[in-house]
């Protein structure tokens, strides 16, 4: 059973994979924290309620299968993500030296990303579980 095919498996890897590329922007704001004239960066919110609409809409449109042999139809190639870096500019949160990142702020960003990290894996963990369920295995 490929999992990938499922729309809940589909879009909790993109949220995932959102939440992994928002921790690598917050860490790099971190590091960058007493660097003269750095201005803290983040990722454009994605809805992922529309994404999910969005891939629901796609399951309903016919799928062509990947091509292994010349006789086979032709497949469809995975999208890239919706990843935009945009820079979070507000003047009076600059030091002196034009640095704009707010620390207590990135790590609040950091938590709240483990956070949402933490849920999606456990969603996807249930998911699991009720597969194996119904397909009347139990444990790991």
């Amino acid at each position: 059973m490929d999992l990938q095919k499922l729309t809940f498996f589909q879009v909790a890897q993109q949220r995932m994979d959102w939440l992994a590329q928002r921790q690598k922007v917050v860490s790099e704001n971190l590091a960058n924290a007493n660097t003269p004239g750095y201005v803290a960066k983040d990722l454009k919110p994605v809805d992922f309620q529309n994404e999910l609409s969005r891939s629901l809409a796609k399951e309903t449109q016919s799928i062509p299968a990947t091509r292994t042999d010349p006789a086979h139809l032709t497949g469809t190639l995975p999208q890239s993500g919706p990843y935009r870096v945009e820079t979070t500019r507000r003047p009076f949160e600059y030091t002196l030296d034009k640095n704009g990142v707010d620390v207590e702020q990135q790590m609040e960003k950091a938590a709240e990303n483990r956070s949402q990290y933490e849920l999606t894996s456990n969603l996807v963990m249930k998911n699991l579980s009720m597969i194996r369920t119904a397909l009347g295995r139990t444990g790991g």
